[in-house]
């Protein structure tokens, strides 16, 4: 009989790290930040504007993100809008994402360590959710961020189309409310 003989291999590391992470997840800029010469994997294809399908629900159902991301981060912090990164919509995910990492999930959790050190400098090894309504946000914010990414890929990498779709809910609204009140 022949046996098997199974090697398992592991890494590990105590270098801590020296970036802003609070949930740890991996936040990879685009090329843009390296003078292009940097990672490939996360481009998003460029081609003419395609429309959405019509029973596409991906991003119709992120309006309140949308909305809080483009008031709160594009135009506060950063004085653009969603239009402004047309030539690079991979800019528009990272900026997002970091968003995400910086503002949303401290906002909604409070560091928790899994070794239960508390020393200032410890790396923070994941998060903790006050209730689970916290949690919830958190999740629907990284799924808004998927769904962006998805929706630039299917159309072209155009991100324009959000701010249209606040223009457009924004009017509709306002439609609704005048009818009501009629």
């Amino acid at each position: 009989m022949f046996s098997k003989q199974v090697l398992l291999r592991s890494l590990s590391t105590t270098k801590v790290p020296l970036s802003k992470t609070v949930s740890g997840r991996i936040i990879i800029p685009p090329a843009t930040h390296f003078n292009n010469q940097g990672p490939k994997f996360n481009r998003i294809p460029r081609h003419e504007y395609k429309q959405l399908p019509e029973d596409s629900n991906y991003i119709e159902k992120f309006y309140d993100e949308l909305q809080v991301f483009s008031q709160e981060f594009l135009e506060k912090q950063l004085q653009k809008k969603y239009a402004d990164f047309e030539d690079c919509p991979e800019e528009l995910v990272f900026q997002l994402e970091q968003f995400i990492e910086l503002q949303i999930i401290p906002k909604y959790s409070k560091p928790a360590n899994e070794t239960g050190d508390t020393r200032p400098g410890f790396p923070v090894r994941s998060i903790q959710c006050q209730n689970i309504g916290d949690n919830i946000i958190i999740e629907r914010y990284l799924d808004f961020s998927k769904s962006v990414k998805l929706t630039l890929m299917l159309n072209g990498g155009h991100s324009f189309i959000f701010d249209v779709l606040l223009q457009a809910k924004s009017a509709f609204d306002n439609m609704q409310r005048n009818k009501n009140k009629n």
